[in-house]
């Protein structure tokens, strides 16, 4: 797996500031040449004593800390872990709403919802579509998928299109198709291919194009968004396993673990 597993969009850099100027200043350095020198060399040795002091005294605070001197060896030995470049998720449950306009996947009546805030341009979001098809394999009954929309825009341009598109899509009740086309095509998305994987999955032309030129399904991408948004949703993809987060294109094994653990509280 990849050391980076999302995406955020990214932080706009603060302007640097310059240090003010000022005028020079006297100083008591300023003695004949021989004087200089003496005090000099008194407050380089001066502060060669005091910086080691410190040093050692540092060095017997952490071993002191764990009776080993090893304490700061081992907190940087996760630094390169896999899930790295997701945060940590949180460990108590969220309560995540399942709206009536929401597409899903699998038993609607299921034990265990998973749900995913995506973004089609997204290529993290495309790598864990594997994982999610997995589970859906492995759990048709006991698990159901929900797809909820979170287009970075300011990084991926043609996400909020595409994600209009599997709304138009879904309003001829094909929402599903149109998402796999745009996951499958995802390094060739285009206003245009929106309207000829339409023709491909059979939908009704002129009902589609009308619909996503005229961003009759943007509202819907927007509000899933903000929902996102207010559960604290900051990078795709992120999901929901009965409310624990999944953060990042986690393996397999990770969303399995949860799963299965959800299914032995019933």
């Amino acid at each position: 797996m990849d050391s980076q597993t999302w995406e955020t969009p990214p932080q706009t850099p603060q302007p640097s500031q310059s240090a003010p100027s000022y005028p020079p200043t006297s100083s008591f350095f300023s003695g004949p040449p021989k004087a200089t020198f003496a005090l000099g060399i008194m407050i380089g040795v001066s502060a060669v004593s005091l910086l080691g002091f410190i040093l050692s005294f540092s060095a017997y605070r952490n071993a002191v800390d764990d009776g080993t001197g090893t304490k700061a060896a081992a907190a940087n030995s996760n630094t390169n872990s896999a899930a790295a470049a997701a945060p940590t998720a949180p460990n108590e449950p969220v309560d995540v709403t399942v709206a009536k306009t929401d597409w899903i996947r699998g038993n609607k009546d299921a034990k265990v919802t998973l749900v995913e805030f995506s973004d089609f341009q997204c290529p993290y979001c495309e790598k864990f579509n594997p994982t999610i098809e997995q589970v859906r394999k492995d759990y048709p009954d006991t698990v159901r998928i929900v797809f909820k929309h979170y287009p970075l825009t300011s990084i991926h341009p043609m996400a909020q299109k595409a994600a209009e598109a599997a709304e138009c899509a879904g309003a001829q009740k094909k929402f599903w198709e149109m998402h796999d086309k745009l996951f499958a095509n995802q390094t060739s998305l285009s206003l245009d291919n929106y309207k000829a994987w339409a023709k491909e999955i059979g939908l009704n032309q002129s009902k589609f194009d009308k619909c996503l030129d005229n961003n009759d399904t943007a509202a819907k991408v927007a509000a899933d968004q903000k929902y996102g948004d207010s559960l604290g949703v900051s990078g795709t993809p992120t999901s929901f396993v009965n409310g624990y987060s999944v953060q990042g294109a986690q393996g397999y094994d990770v969303v399995k673990a949860k799963i299965d653990a959800e299914l032995a509280k019933t």
